[in-house]
C-alpha cells in the first residue's frame, strides 16, 4: 500500500492586488491545492481557495492570492 505525505511550510507570502504589496502570513490551514487559511499581522485571518493556478481570497473589499507554501510531497510504502 503506497501512501503520499505532503508537509507544507508554515509561512508563505501573500500578495494585495490593489497596491501589489507582499505580505508574510502564518500558516493556519492548508489542503494543498484545496484551501489556504492565513493569518496575516497577527490579526487579519485570511480564507482562500484554489483556482487551478493559485490561491484567492478577499478581505475587506481587498482581493489576495498567493502561491501557497512551500510544499514537500514523498510516498511511502509499507511491504506486507
Amino acid at each position: 500500500m503506497m501512501s503520499d505525505i505532503i508537509r507544507h511550510g508554515e509561512t508563505c507570502q501573500v500578495k494585495n492586488l490593489r497596491n501589489g504589496k507582499l505580505a508574510e502570513s502564518v500558516v493556519a490551514d492548508f489542503a494543498y491545492q484545496k484551501k489556504l487559511n492565513v493569518v496575516i499581522n497577527k490579526e487579519v485571518k485570511l480564507n482562500m481557495v484554489w483556482n487551478g493556478r493559485c490561491y484567492e481570497g478577499r478581505a475587506a473589499g481587498i482581493d489576495f492570492e498567493s502561491s501557497g507554501p512551500t510544499v514537500q510531497k514523498s510516498t511511502t510504502g509499507i511491504r506486507g
